[in-house]
């Protein structure tokens, strides 16, 4: 009896526990976390590149897989990083993502062998292009909130997200969806270089960078004291603040805030104080500019004029975001400019003469030759073996013109600045095939692929997979003499070292401009507004003398460029800016013709080659290309 009811309760506790064994089996093995957008919220710009941070754990045993992130709708985008996770694992990626739609979820998910091992929903905060998105770097995830009552633009309200200075990108095109940016309270000097170099470079592409200073200074100049417009010195207290007051065109700061506590500053070459009492320094920095308030960004929260004031300060502007123009209009700037051999489709004239001859030869020729030698039998022999002569002789020659290798023309636009060694490029890649065939290309790491591409009027989807070691374009099928285009984004620091000493002043830019290192510019031009004066070839240390009336608008259209290489270099210049393409809230066909910033003086040249390395693997192709450098000069 005893050994029946042990064997009973034995019985009943694997019942109990068989249910529990099962559920453990069923739980995978992986698991992630993920934090999207600027603020790890979701909170992402509308046709502009945001980071995901994806965590993921492994508790199973050794697995190599794909981290997936997948829009939903449409398009069905996917993007996809390779990694390997090994029992007891746990990695951090950085994904970059990009839609031009506006969507409120995605997924990610965890794929090895063909079978989904974890999934999580990704819920997302659109911001549109007709807002001006402000960000907070703070540990007060409600300083400034005030701004989203701002006017920073005409028609366009205001969207404020809060960032995390650990989650600060270390690429500038994932910032780029931001217009303005305020740093408060940050150890900046925490920053990785590649961190510092991210805001420096979106800055001078048209950022407008906030650092705040007063009792954080020692936090937040250090790690930025090559950007701020001032030298910082000690505290100074009881700092009036009626200059700010007047600055925002209201009287009641005095209620409100009182006297301020700041920092003592020396003002830099370049830098122009914005108000009477110099809390707030001002300097140009490429097309952006930096701004240092030398008080506590907080010192202003009780104050109803803080929205006013800062609407008074920071000035949006358009920017030149050349990669986000081309993807919001599904455009791609090589493909209406390419100038392939193989492209070419034969004359009208030609295309005539060759069915006349194949007429004449197949029909009287044929039956004159075949009548003389009395053996008009053999029609049905010659006639088949004439034919496939024609046919032999064509496709023959459409071997020779279109070759037995892919070719692979790179356009790269380059935005460079003078005194800076970094720059943003944007590269146009076309592909032509030959053959039928699929092909994988391989560039850098981190390089930014447009998972997209706007082929035959329908847009078609690109297979892009990151890895540790580079950026991989992977299975792009290809018909025969078929193109397809892909457009790729990254900063590089090979770019041409300028020197200028210019003035602007009644109506005229005068002065010279000196290409210190660097390739040939071929065409160079010096342009300001839509006015430009064409300077030729510019040789590494060569000067150039600048006498340039603003008046002449003869820039993009009337400027004569060398012709003949792979790509139409007028076309391109006129599809950049020949009308405002890089207009606040985005592109129209109405405005003026030119660059976007009205101040601006750049200089514009040409390069032989293209400038982001690539690799067509397993099928070895001929590679060409140009590069059109644009360097905004100090004046």
């Amino acid at each position: 009896m005893v050994k029946r009811r042990l064997l009973l309760a034995l019985l009943g506790l694997i019942a109990a526990i068989a249910p529990l064994t099962a559920r453990a089996q069923e739980q995978p093995p992986v698991s992630l976390e993920v934090e999207a957008g600027f603020d790890g919220a979701g909170a992402y710009r509308v046709g502009h590149w945001f980071g995901a941070t994806i965590v993921a754990a492994n508790d199973g045993g050794d697995l190599r897989g794909t981290i997936e992130w997948r829009f939903p709708g449409a398009s069905g985008t996917t993007f996809r990083y390779a990694l390997d996770l090994p029992r007891g694992a746990r990695k951090r990626i950085v994904l970059p993502v990009v839609t031009s739609e506006t969507l409120r979820s995605a997924t990610v998910a965890f794929v090895a062998d063909n079978a989904e091992l974890a999934r999580r929903q990704v819920r997302l905060q659109p911001i549109t292009s007709d807002q001006v998105a402000v960000g907070v770097v703070s540990s007060d995830r409600t300083l400034l909130t005030s701004l989203r009552a701002a006017t920073f633009a005409n028609g366009l309200d205001t969207t404020v997200v809060h960032l995390d200075a650990l989650r600060l990108p270390e690429d500038a095109a994932l910032l780029a969806g931001l217009d303005a940016l305020f740093i408060h309270d940050v150890a900046t000097a925490d920053l990785t270089s590649a961190q510092r170099d991210a805001l420096a470079l979106w800055t001078r592409l048209g950022g407008q960078l906030v650092v705040g200073g007063g009792p954080n200074a020692e936090r937040t100049a250090p790690g930025l004291d090559a950007l701020l417009p001032v030298e910082v010195g000690a505290l100074r207290p009881a700092v009036p603040a009626e200059g700010l007051a007047a600055l925002a065109g209201r009287d009641d700061l005095a209620e409100g805030v009182g006297e301020l506590t700041a920092s003592a500053t020396t003002v830099r070459a370049g830098a122009t104080t914005l108000d009477s009492t110099g809390l707030l320094i001002s300097r140009d920095e490429g097309a952006g500019r930096v701004i240092f308030a030398a008080f506590d960004l907080a010192a202003l929260r009780a104050w109803a004029g803080e929205a006013e004031l800062w609407a008074k300060v920071v000035s949006i502007e358009e920017r030149a975001q050349i990669g986000h123009s081309f993807r919001l209009r599904s455009e791609n700037l090589l493909r209406d400019t390419l100038q392939l051999q193989a492209l070419r489709l034969p004359s009208t004239g030609l295309l005539l003469l060759l069915i006349a001859l194949y007429i004449a030869v197949v029909g009287p020729l044929n039956f004159w030759a075949l009548r003389r030698a009395g053996r008009i039998e053999l029609a049905w022999v010659t006639t088949p073996l004439i034919v496939a002569l024609f046919l032999g002789a064509a496709y023959g020659a459409s071997f020779v013109l279109r070759g037995n290798r892919p070719q692979l023309t790179q356009l790269t636009v380059v935005q460079a600045f003078e005194g800076a060694s970094q720059g943003q490029a944007t590269g146009f890649l076309a592909i032509f095939s030959p053959q039928r065939r699929t092909y994988t290309l391989d560039f850098e790491p981190n390089t930014l692929i447009t998972p997209t591409t706007f082929e035959g009027f329908q847009l078609r989807a690109v297979d892009v997979v990151g890895d540790d070691s580079s950026t991989s374009v992977r299975n792009l099928l290809m018909d025969v003499s078929s193109l397809r285009t892909l457009m790729v984004e990254r900063p590089v620091s090979s770019v041409p070292a300028v020197t200028s000493a210019l003035t602007r002043d009644a109506g005229q830019v005068s002065g010279m401009v000196r290409l210190d290192e660097g390739p040939i510019l071929h065409d160079a031009q010096l342009v300001y507004g839509s006015s430009s004066q064409q300077l030729g070839d510019l040789q590494p240390g060569q000067e150039a003398a600048i006498d340039l009336r603003t008046t002449l608008e003869n820039f993009p259209d009337q400027v004569v460029l060398t012709q003949g290489g792979s790509i139409n270099r007028d076309r391109v210049m006129y599809s950049l800016f020949g009308y405002d393409r890089f207009a606040t809230g985005g592109p129209t066909f109405q405005g003026t013709k030119g660059l976007p910033e009205i101040d601006g003086v750049y200089l514009i040249g040409w390069a032989n080659g293209p400038a982001l390395p690539l690799r067509l693997a397993d099928a070895p192709g001929n590679q060409q290309g140009e590069t059109l450098y644009v360097i905004r000069l100090d004046v």
